[in-house]
């Protein structure tokens, strides 16, 4: 869950044009607006000569994935007779591409690529008032996708022990509190909310997340 500086793909796709390498976006969690535009790689105006997707496409009602081609590696495939070999049992299952079709309708109608950028305003700044806690080391994120990190020293950004489990005892007040929150490795907290999640529900969100971290911050305290 950490946001490269805005300079770093625009190099990235320097270098790889640079060395006739081709640049593979992978936006199975980042795809169809979870940043806030349609596909992560619009934050930075770079193109990808290759692009998987999964997960967004279906808003995960049905597994589907896929793989997007600019023309020019698509023409080379062509000229050269070849495919690209990706194909499993169910590739192209027909209710799952109809499921797709429809989801990303919504998504249109709805304007929910948007609204994903307009909440992503609104959570930041309340996260950031995580910072309060000496336990938040860094906070960080883009659109509807954010993290908390969990930290033993903030000055030093020193890690707790894995065998402490601080991430996931938040994880766990959290839920007691009615609200579900992922803890991944290095005890960061993260952030996917629906894209119609209310404002009212996405404070709530950060509150429960406050209180728990409050809640794990006394208890090492005390022990």
């Amino acid at each position: 869950m950490i946001v490269p500086p805005p300079d770093y793909f625009p190099q990235v796709r320097e270098v790889c044009d640079r060395h006739g390498v081709l640049l593979i976006a992978d936006e199975v969690i980042t795809g169809f607006g979870r940043t806030g535009t349609w596909f992560a790689m619009q934050q930075w105006n770079v193109t990808p000569d290759l692009m998987v997707f999964a997960k967004g496409v279906t808003s995960g009602y049905l597994p589907l994935s896929g793989t997007i081609l600019t023309g020019r590696v698509y023409e080379t495939l062509r000229t050269l007779g070849s495919t690209l070999a990706h194909g499993f049992t169910y590739s192209g299952h027909p209710v799952a591409c109809a499921v797709a079709l429809r989801n990303l309708e919504l998504i249109e109608e709805e304007g929910l690529v948007g609204r994903a950028a307009e909440l992503g305003r609104r959570l930041l700044p309340r996260l950031e008032q995580l910072r309060s806690h000496e336990l938040v080391g860094d906070v960080r994120g883009l659109g509807l996708m954010a993290g908390v990190e969990l930290v033993r020293d903030r000055l030093t950004r020193a890690p707790f022990e894995p065998a402490q489990g601080v991430g996931r005892r938040v994880q766990l007040a959290a839920l007691a509190d009615g609200v579900i929150f992922r803890s991944l490795p290095g005890d960061v907290i993260a952030l996917c909310p629906p894209f119609v999640i209310t404002e009212d529900q996405l404070d709530r969100v950060v509150d429960v997340l406050d209180r728990a971290i409050g809640r794990v911050a006394a208890e090492l305290d005390g022990g």
